[in-house]
């Protein structure tokens, strides 16, 4: 464990850097309430450090916890769910060799999805799947891709409605499918043919007649999957884009078959995992939300009385209400609390297995950083959270392991489980995600319920 002293990093023991961040985090707590401390988590957590860290943070008092997917597949999650009820990858990795069609649109798992793309070259090779890439760069899976569509950044709807003009034109869609299991595509109808190749190509750039071409090959090849991952959610518009590519797919009739769906690839290894069991700011594990019932089922579940556990928080309306996103911790810092709901603003940031160099607004985030009584950085190295801000004190680095050094089990992109033995002992002083948790309650004094009937 590190400490910052007057601009020097100095070695400190384990048990100096709990004291001496319990102290502070004890003092802002009393001072300014318990959502003044932000518990950042992460996808790195296996499933049972990412379910006893929800629990964690629940029982600080606090709803001020989340973790990357915020970042990366929020706007997949509220497309998605607003599309056919819940937010996650459809089929499976193994379901996609059953494909006869792959529309990836802003992926590039050549590069990013190593195990993903082995499925995806597989099925083109024994299944004769078709490869349809989207996307305005060239990638290295774009070099597999029976057609390559260069569109502009940004405009993946048009694309989407440009590819349903010819479906809905020709006549494509699966009329039955539609009739009994969807709703609404009717008034969606109605947009869509005012998207001709014309306009298309206008905004687009991808000329009409491979629009077309594209619209024939998914309705020629059934069942047809659809991929999407970063270039598509990471827009002002993601969500919708999201929409769009669910829309897709329950026009031709691809959803809930196998070899169809929407294959939505994740990134860190347990980021589904993770939001499975609920680092995240507006609900507790397993997609409970933070209802009064929520809290009744899972004070029931960990043995607590839920009078205990209300009485952590600050009131009963923080307790039920969402936390500061990740993607907004800093606006927690700078804002003039009168305009916050919570007592105070935040004073102390714990970025545990979080980096923020994948943020948006980086001088505030800096700025932030600077105005904060502590930070406290938990990972196997020293990231960019921790040399980022102009400061002389006030930062800690406690080692974590990475998971090699560590067991437990991971969720992968289509739910499924892996345990993970330990490769090799904690090495020098790091110590794994669930101790430091333990020790961190013991110190601020509630290990007993944190850890009740766990052995």
């Amino acid at each position: 464990p590190m400490k910052l002293v007057n601009g020097q990093w100095t070695r400190v023991s384990w048990e100096t850097a709990i004291s001496e961040i319990g102290d502070k985090l004890m003092e802002i707590r009393q001072k300014s309430g318990p959502d003044s401390v932000y518990w950042l988590g992460s996808a790195k957590f296996s499933n049972e450090g990412a379910y006893l860290n929800r629990k964690f943070y629940a029982l600080w008092g606090s709803n001020n916890g989340d973790h990357q997917a915020r970042i990366c597949h929020s706007t997949t999650v509220a497309g998605v769910a607003n599309t056919w009820g819940y937010g996650a990858m459809t089929n499976s990795f193994n379901d996609m060799h059953n494909s006869k069609a792959k529309f990836l649109i802003g992926s590039n798992p050549a590069e990013a999805h190593p195990v993903a793309v082995q499925h995806i070259l597989r099925a083109k090779e024994l299944n004769k799947s078709k490869l349809i890439v989207a996307d305005p760069r060239f990638t290295r899976t774009a070099a597999h891709a029976d057609e390559f569509v260069r569109l502009r950044p940004g405009t993946d709807i048009p694309l989407i409605w440009g590819i349903l003009y010819h479906v809905f034109k020709n006549g494509w869609e699966d009329k039955e499918y539609i009739k009994q299991r969807v709703w609404g595509l009717d008034q969606v109808k109605q947009e869509v043919m005012k998207w001709t190749p014309e306009e298309v190509e206008n905004v687009t750039g991808v000329p009409g007649a491979q629009v077309e071409r594209v619209a024939k090959m998914l309705h020629e090849n059934k069942p047809g999957t659809i991929v999407w991952c970063m270039g598509g959610t990471q827009h002002t518009i993601g969500s919708s884009n999201t929409r769009a590519y669910c829309i897709l797919q329950l026009a031709l009739g691809n959803v809930g078959i196998a070899g169809g769906g929407a294959n939505i690839f994740r990134g860190h290894d347990n980021v589904q995992g993770a939001t499975d069991f609920c680092v995240l700011s507006h609900s507790l594990p397993g997609y409970y939300g933070l209802s009064a019932g929520a809290w009744h089922h899972w004070s029931r579940v960990w043995d607590l009385d839920y009078e205990w556990v209300k009485g952590r928080f600050a009131s009963q309306k923080l307790m039920q209400s969402a936390g500061i996103p990740v993607s907004r911790w800093f606006d927690g810092v700078l804002e003039n609390k009168k305009n916050m709901d919570q007592p105070d603003n935040v004073k102390a940031m714990v970025f545990w297995g979080h980096a923020v160099n994948s943020q948006t607004r980086m001088p505030d985030i800096k700025k932030a950083m600077e105005k904060l009584d502590l930070m406290v950085v938990i990972d196997p190295v020293p990231t960019f959270a921790s040399v980022i801000p102009d400061r002389k004190d006030g930062i800690y680095i406690l080692p974590s392991t990475t998971q090699f050094e560590t067991y437990g089990s991971v969720t992968a992109s289509n739910r499924s489980l892996q345990w993970r033995d330990t490769v090799f002992k904690p090495w020098f002083e790091c110590k794994v995600d669930h101790e430091i948790m333990y020790l961190f309650a013991k110190k601020l004094g509630f290990d007993k319920e944190l850890t009740k009937h766990i052995k």
